[in-house]
């Protein structure tokens, strides 16, 4: 219940800031929470990132206040946080379907995100299977890019194609994927890679990496790539970490462990590792 209620206080925050500097950076500070570890937890309970979250509330809001006054464009622009009318009206448009002119003009359906507040509830159909295991730390050899917090679920699969395209794997076997800690801005390193063997060369391009020890939940996974991980990935953050009452998170890094095998059989097998620690 302790992350149910920081995610509601991060919340809280952001409604109360949301037409100030708000952002996912801030809210987790307020509440003591990592900015990796709150992105990854809201996207999984919402389906969207903070960031869209925002935008979302301050285009709806922005719209009532377009259809019951007589704001000008250019003060609502600026008033919820965008450089210029034409940025304004861009997202407004994307967001509504119909420019903010078109929009006061004529009676039109417009969308409108209400805050959000987040509870448990009953989930649980799918059963989750997994292990702890007490690792040693160890290093990590790959090929590694920096991707945001927002879009990383679609462009994280185009790596992997790109990986595959330039048959990398010659160079490095694709055991793991590897999501390490982002900065203060959502962007975080992703790498592509296997565990380094003591006196193995580290070739051009390559980098490596140290995963600390820690106590790993190894959650195993069934299905094809990406969307079985990526479910599972989901199911862990907004269900197992959530409801388990005695594990949490211990550091933001996740890593997907990848077996041999056609990656788009229903039968594919891969995990997902979390490290934990007691509350």
């Amino acid at each position: 219940m302790e992350l149910i209620e920081s995610l509601n206080g991060a919340l809280n925050y952001i409604e109360r800031n949301l037409l100030a500097e708000a952002d996912s950076a801030k809210a987790a500070r307020h509440v003591g929470l990592s900015r990796f570890y709150l992105e990854r937890t809201f996207a999984s309970l919402t389906g969207m990132s903070i960031s869209e979250y925002i935008c979302a509330r301050r285009l709806s809001l922005a719209a009532q206040e377009l259809l019951s006054g007589d704001a000008k464009v250019i003060d609502l622009a600026f008033q919820y946080g965008y450089d210029t009318p034409e940025s304004f009206t861009k997202a407004f448009t994307r967001f509504h379907g119909v420019t903010p002119t078109s929009a006061r003009r004529m009676s039109t359906l417009l969308r409108c995100q209400n805050p959000l507040a987040i509870s448990l509830k009953m989930e649980g159909a799918i059963v989750m299977n997994f292990k702890l295991e007490q690792m040693d730390a160890f290093t990590v050899v790959g090929v590694e890019r920096v991707f945001h917090m927002d879009n990383s679920m679609q462009e994280v699969p185009k790596f992997w194609a790109e990986f595959d395209a330039k048959g990398l794997a010659q160079k490095v076997v694709p055991m793991f994927g590897i999501c390490f800690d982002g900065d203060a801005n959502g962007n975080f390193p992703y790498l592509i890679g296997e565990p380094l063997k003591p006196g193995q060369k580290v070739e051009e391009g390559l980098v490596t990496r140290e995963v600390p020890a820690f106590l790993w939940a190894r959650f195993a996974c069934v299905g094809a790539m990406p969307g079985a991980i990526q479910d599972m990935t989901k199911q862990i953050y907004s269900e197992w970490l959530p409801t388990n009452g005695v594990y949490e998170i211990a550091q933001n890094i996740e890593i997907e462990m990848y077996t041999e095998g056609d990656v788009t059989s229903a039968d594919y097998y891969s995990e997902v590792w979390i490290p934990i620690r007691k509350k």
